[in-house]
């Protein structure tokens, strides 16, 4: 079959009959503004929906354009063993996670058996830095559950076990103080923050529990207080002198 332009949104993956949508918005990111979040999502916060024709016709956010359709410029793909249409982002995304894969090999071999990640953090990227954001965003889907299994499922702080992703746990506060059980997951926390430039290089990332995770994220928005209450304070007294300068006027007896 021959390669076609077909009109399709451009914030699908695919022109086909159903993809997945990916139309990304500062909106939904309140911790690090710099950062896209998706503004359509599926059953789970950060999966993109599927979208079809009847439902990309509802869109406000429908923008029409060319997009490739058929098996035509099929290439072979050395890592996924596979055929990817050249420029897709099928291709783009196998070469980075591949890259992405080849980082928490060397790191697992480098330390087999302490942690495998930098005490310190790092804001190397572990692909390209022309990557774009979608193919970083499905990057980023499957290297929290990599980071999870190499971290062998275990708070890397507190030593706590959680046999997997997640776990059931009583929580004496449900159900008016009788008790009952809700699901804990896991969560994968950043070294070197986002909003400092930190990036999700694995050495970069390591497993932590809610409960240690939250004291990170309290400290990273104390220390943001902070600093946005000190360029304030800067930026009072700068005016306080600049209306000190005019003010002041200058002597008109010799």
């Amino acid at each position: 079959m021959r390669r076609k332009e077909v009109l399709a949104c451009v914030h699908r993956i695919t022109g086909g009959e159903a993809s997945y949508c990916f139309l990304q918005s500062h909106r939904m990111s309140d911790d690090d503004p710099r950062t896209k979040g998706l503004v359509f999502h599926g059953a789970k916060d950060g999966w993109p929906v599927r979208c079809d024709e009847s439902l990309s016709s509802l869109c406000p956010f429908r923008e029409e354009g060319e997009v490739e359709e058929g098996r035509g410029g099929l290439v072979h793909c050395p890592h996924c063993k596979r055929r990817h249409r050249t420029g897709s982002t099928a291709k783009r995304l196998c070469e980075d996670w591949h890259s992405v894969k080849s980082v928490l090999k060397e790191m697992r071999g480098r330390s087999p058996k302490g942690r495998r990640y930098i005490e310190e953090g790092t804001t190397l990227l572990p692909y390209r830095p022309d990557t774009p954001d979608l193919v970083r965003q499905l990057i980023w889907m499957r290297l929290k559950g990599a980071v999870a299994r190499r971290d062998c499922y275990t708070c890397q702080d507190c030593g706590e076990a959680f046999g997997g992703i997640r776990r059931k746990v009583f929580d004496q506060n449900l159900k008016r103080g009788r008790g009952g059980y809700r699901w804990e997951s896991l969560e994968v926390h950043h070294i070197t923050p986002r909003s400092r430039g930190g990036s999700d290089h694995p050495g970069n990332l390591k497993t932590l529990c809610p409960n240690c995770h939250r004291g990170y994220t309290s400290e990273l928005r104390l220390d943001t207080t902070k600093a946005r209450r000190r360029e304030g304070e800067v930026l009072s007294r700068m005016r306080e002198c600049e209306d000190a300068d005019n003010d002041w006027e200058a002597p008109t007896d010799y």
